[in-house]
């Protein structure tokens, strides 16, 4: 007479399934949400960079031209703002005069890495 059930074997193959698709859910769970937070830092480290790129329109360029910095901001990251004059030429090789590159770079540590975004504009100012 054959008594119905799983034999001890098949019991433990069927635990040692699922314990393997439960930890690779919680893995990849995991790097969900570390790609989760690491874009929206992103998304807040570029939107405080156009803002300073906005306040920089307006700001005095001897301010500028000695460079400045601003921050830390809540979550560790640095912004430095620096003005330049730029030498660009015209189509009759003459200096265009009155411009300025504006850059605004910030930086900051993700994890263990050094990240850092740059923009980069040109600004006329007669």
């Amino acid at each position: 007479m054959k008594k119905a059930g799983f034999t001890l074997l098949e019991m433990l193959t069927a635990m040692f399934m699922f314990v393997l698709a439960v930890g690779g859910l919680a893995m990849a769970m995991d790097k969900i949400f570390a790609a989760n937070v690491m874009m929206r830092r992103d998304g807040e480290v570029r939107q405080q960079l156009e803002s300073l790129l906005d306040e920089s329109m307006v700001m005095p360029l001897a301010d500028l031209e000695q460079g400045r910095e601003v921050g830390p901001d809540a979550m560790g990251a640095k912004f430095f703002i620096r003005a330049e004059p730029a030498e660009l030429l015209n189509r009759d090789n003459e200096e265009l005069t009155g411009l300025w590159w504006v850059t605004v770079r910030a930086e900051w540590t993700e994890g263990r890495e050094e990240q850092s975004w740059e923009e980069k504009f040109l600004r006329y100012q007669p």
